[in-house]
C-alpha cells in the first residue's frame, strides 16, 4: 500500500514537472516569475561581502581594473553615485534601506543578472541540440530555478556568471561545428576570469578525436591564447598578488601557491589531463571531459561558493540527458553544497551581525534573525554538522564525478 501511495505521488510530481517544460507557454511564465523574484531580492538585499570589497579596493585605487568593471555602473559612472554614499549602502542593513540605496543594489547586480538570462537562453539552445526541445527547456530551467545560483550570481554580485556564459557559448559553438567563434568566445571567457584555460586540453582532446582540421584547431589555440595573454595583461602591473590570491574579480592561479612555487594542485591536474587522453580518444563526446575538468579543479583548489556556478550549467545539461539516478544525485549535490556554504558563513562574522551564505545580516541595527543565525553559529550543533556536512559534499563530488565517467567506457549516457 506504502509502495502504491509512493508510486502514485512520484508520478504526480513528475506529471507536474513534465508540464513546465512540455507547455511553451507554462515555461515562459515560470521563467518570468523566477526572473522578477531574483530582480526584488537584487533590491532589498544588501552588499555581499565581495561587492564590499569591490567598493573598497576600487576606491583605494590599487585594485586591477579589468573588462569587469563595466558591469558595475555606479564605479565607474561616479555622477551617479560617489564613493562614499556606496559605502553606505554596503554598511546599511535591510531595514535600513532608502529607495536610493535599493536602486544601488539594482544597479550592481543587474547586470550579471542580464547575463544569468543570456546563460538560461544559450543552455535552452545547446540542449536543444543535443537533446530536444524539452530537454533544452529543462537544461534552462535547471540552471534558473537553482536556489544556489540566485545566492551566487546576484546576491553575491561577482562577474563568474560573465564567464560561465561564454563557456556555455563555446560549448554550443563547438557543438555545432564553429570552431573559430567557439575560439573567440573561450578567449574572451579567460579574459574575464582565469579557469576557463583549464578547459583548452578536453577542447583540443575533443577536436582530434572528432577529426576537426588542424586549421581550426590551430584558431581554437591561438584565440584563448590571445585572451590569456589579456588576463594576465590586465593583471600583472598590479602585482603577483593577484595571480596568487584570491579576489572577488580575480582568482589564485592553481600552478602558483605563491611567487614561483609550483603546488601539489598543478601536479594533480597534470596527472588528470594525462588520463584525459588516454580514454578520451575513442570518446568523441565533449560535455563529459569538460564537466570533468571543472569538478576536478573544484576539488583540488581552495573553492569560493561561486565556483560551483562554472559547472552548473554542463551539469544542468547532463542531469537532461541522464536518468533518474544521475537527477537523484544532482539534488544532492546542490542540497550539500547549500548546506556547507550556509555553515561556512560563520567565517564571516562582524562586530555588527552575522552573515547568511556571505551576505551580510547587520549593520547599525542587527535584526532577530541575525541574532538567531548568530545563536545557531556559536552552538556546538553547528560544530558538528560543519565537517559532517562538507565530508558529505566532497564525496558527492567524488561520486558524481566517477559517475560520469561511466561514458568513456560505453556505460551509461551522456551526450554533447
Amino acid at each position: 500500500m506504502l509502495m502504491e501511495e509512493f508510486l502514485h505521488s512520484r508520478f504526480i510530481l513528475l506529471a507536474s514537472f513534465s508540464i513546465l517544460v512540455r507547455n511553451r507557454n507554462v515555461f515562459l511564465a515560470l521563467m518570468t516569475i523566477i526572473s522578477a523574484f531574483k530582480l526584488v531580492l537584487s533590491l532589498v538585499v544588501p552588499a555581499s561581502y565581495d561587492l564590499h570589497d569591490i567598493i573598497v579596493l576600487f576606491g583605494s585605487g590599487h585594485n586591477p581594473v579589468g573588462p569587469w568593471v563595466a558591469l558595475y555602473p555606479p564605479l565607474y559612472n561616479r555622477s551617479i553615485f560617489t564613493l562614499e554614499q556606496l559605502a553606505t549602502w554596503s554598511n546599511t542593513a535591510p531595514s535600513g534601506m532608502s529607495f536610493s540605496l535599493q536602486l544601488v543594489s539594482l544597479l550592481f547586480r543587474l547586470p550579471v543578472f542580464v547575463f544569468d538570462v543570456a546563460t538560461a537562453i544559450a543552455l535552452y539552445y545547446a540542449g536543444r541540440r543535443i537533446a530536444s526541445t524539452v530537454g533544452g527547456r529543462w537544461a534552462s530551467l535547471l540552471w534558473f530555478v537553482n536556489p544556489y545560483s540566485l545566492f551566487s550570481i546576484e546576491l553575491l554580485g561577482v562577474p563568474d556568471v560573465v564567464a560561465t556564459f561564454l563557456v556555455v557559448m563555446t560549448f554550443l559553438f563547438l557543438i555545432s561545428n564553429r570552431h573559430v567563434l567557439a575560439g573567440g568566445f573561450l578567449g574572451l571567457a579567460v579574459l574575464v576570469k582565469f579557469y576557463p584555460i583549464l578547459l583548452l586540453p578536453p577542447l583540443l582532446l575533443y577536436a582530434r578525436a572528432n577529426g576537426v582540421s588542424r586549421n581550426k584547431i590551430a584558431a581554437d589555440l591561438s584565440l584563448t591564447l590571445v585572451g590569456l595573454l589579456g588576463y594576465i595583461g590586465w593583471i600583472f602591473p598590479f602585482g603577483l598578488t593577484y595571480l596568487t590570491h584570491y579576489t572577488p574579480v580575480t582568482q589564485p592561479l592553481p600552478f602558483i601557491a605563491g611567487e614561483n612555487v609550483v603546488n601539489g594542485a598543478a601536479l594533480w591536474l597534470i596527472l588528470f589531463y594525462c588520463l584525459l587522453g588516454l580514454f578520451v580518444k575513442e570518446n568523441k563526446r565533449l560535455l563529459t571531459p569538460l564537466l570533468l575538468t571543472l569538478l576536478v579543479y573544484y576539488a583540488l583548489s581552495n573553492p569560493y561558493p561561486q565556483y560551483l556556478i562554472w559547472a552548473m550549467p554542463l551539469m544542468a545539461l547532463d542531469v537532461t540527458l541522464a536518468g533518474c539516478g544521475r537527477r537523484m544525485l544532482f539534488a544532492i549535490f546542490y542540497a550539500l553544497a547549500f548546506a556547507q556554504w550556509f555553515l561556512l558563513s560563520s567565517a564571516f562574522l562582524t562586530p555588527s551581525g552575522y552573515s547568511l551564505l556571505m551576505i551580510p545580516l547587520g549593520g547599525n541595527n542587527v535584526p532577530w534573525y541575525s541574532q538567531a543565525i548568530g545563536r545557531f553559529f556559536d552552538s556546538p550543533l553547528h560544530g558538528l554538522l560543519l565537517p559532517l556536512v562538507s565530508s558529505c559534499f566532497y564525496a558527492s563530488v567524488l561520486i558524481y564525478a566517477v559517475d560520469i565517467t561511466r561514458s568513456f567506457f560505453g556505460i551509461g549516457r551522456s551526450g554533447g
